[in-house]
């Protein structure tokens, strides 16, 4: 063995040897920020109110999308979560159907229940992650929903009508457990065009302790699929980033620069370079670690991409996207088990440039100062005020955050002072 080869192998072994370091410095500072007390509510927006509305219709909502353009929001409920749950279990009863609601927050405050039309009678629909995609110029609103069926987990494709609360299903996507293995969530490119995360290379419902194995011990096996429907006698699936431990929420920014996505079992958001052109992802990425496990992600579309404090020259966002989820995992495991009986805490931030600087009591960012960008936290709760939150959806220039919680009965609704 010459020098030179002895000289790389060294050098790659102090490369795993610092990674793995600095791993361990990120995990002990989380286990530390699990010792610090969190309040029963809180919040900075400026003068923020915090409700839980709608307890006795909403039950158990995993993720909510703002249409920021017609000021309504889509939440994705199932109610039989508890002994339906395809990442966490049980995988006891998958009869009763889940149900999406169509909440007007921008005008009357109504809530209605999304009628599903030319759905199949006897398929399951238990919806997790939704999006949608309306052209410039069209008035058709597209939603996408990732859906967790008994014997195969899809991507339901749908047309929705707010006037009606109607949404008619066009399509389901499926590709026999390649590339569309275990969906979480998904963000539309356009009508036709997505990306979705597989959040575990082992599904539970097939190898369940290997899929447990890969929670607890942030095996990274989880990947963004890029799915093309343009072509309507092929689904084309390709894999464009991998390596993501529990890959979960996902979001484009509005200028389409960049790609955002969370690993839940690594506490970080992953921030890809994005060519709009071809929908090509950067080899590396950007980290943002925060100090619990993310779940969704979710992007104010209000900002204006030609705002200077929102994003760069280069179309790199500076504010506006938010991470959400429970800073307690244990906690949440034991919530899933009884959800009457155990309220997990809830964790909503905004992600941003620069370094974080408000007053919350539990620390929002564990990244280090090598890292570009930070996260501030924008509400807090111990769970006694709304436990579990999987997504927090602004709308700066309406004042308003909505969320969802993934064992909590209603929804989460800040009004705030609008921007």
């Amino acid at each position: 063995m010459t020098l030179l080869n002895i000289f790389v192998h060294v050098r790659n072994f102090a490369s795993i040897i610092q990674a793995a370091c600095i791993e361990l410095i990120f995990r002990l500072r989380f286990l530390y920020s699990l010792a610090r007390p969190i309040p029963p509510q809180w919040t900075s927006f400026h003068k923020g109110r915090a409700s839980v509305f709608f307890k006795d219709k909403v039950k158990f909502s995993e993720d909510v999308v703002l249409d920021h353009e017609r000021g309504f929001a889509i939440i994705s409920a199932d109610a039989g979560r508890a002994q339906w749950n395809t990442v966490m279990g049980p995988l006891i009863n998958p009869d009763p159907r889940g149900q999406l609601y169509l909440y007007d927050y921008a005008t009357t405050g109504s809530l209605r229940p999304v009628e599903l039309v030319n759905y199949p009678r006897k398929a399951d629909f238990h919806p997790l992650g939704v999006n949608i995609f309306r052209g410039a110029s069209n008035d058709r609103t597209r939603l996408f929903v990732v859906n967790h069926g008994r014997s195969v987990s899809t991507v339901e494709i749908m047309d929705i009508d707010y006037t009606e609360a109607r949404a008619t299903h066009i399509l389901t996507v499926a590709d026999g457990d390649i590339n569309i293995r275990t969906p979480n969530a998904v963000a539309p490119i356009s009508y036709t065009q997505f990306y979705v995360t597989n959040d575990h290379y082992y599904p539970l419902k097939s190898s369940p302790l290997m899929s447990h194995l890969e929670t607890w011990l942030s095996l990274r096996k989880g990947w963004v699929t890029l799915v093309d429907l343009s072509n309507p006698e092929i689904i084309d699936c390709k894999v464009v980033a991998k390596g993501i431990a529990f890959a979960n929420g996902i979001t484009l920014t509005p200028t389409g620069k960049q790609l955002l996505v969370a690993s839940t079992s690594t506490n970080c958001v992953h921030i890809y370079d994005r060519d709009p052109t071809n929908n090509a992802l950067s080899g590396n990425c950007e980290m943002v670690r925060v100090s619990f496990p993310p779940d969704n992600l979710r992007f104010d579309f209000s900002l204006s991409v030609d705002d200077p404090t929102a994003f760069d020259q280069d179309g790199r966002f500076l504010r506006g996207a938010t991470a959400s989820g429970c800073p307690n995992p244990l906690k949440l495991v034991g919530m899933s088990k009884n959800p009457a009986a155990v309220k997990a805490p809830s964790m909503i931030v905004e992600l941003c440039k620069g370094s974080s600087s408000n007053t919350a009591s539990h620390v929002a960012t564990l990244s280090g100062p090598e890292t570009k960008y930070c996260a501030r936290a924008r509400y807090l709760s111990s769970g006694q005020h709304f436990p579990c939150a999987t997504t927090g959806a602004v709308d700066l220039s309406r004042g308003r955050l909505i969320g969802c919680g993934l064992y909590a009965e209603g929804i989460l609704d800040i009004s705030f002072e609008a921007e």
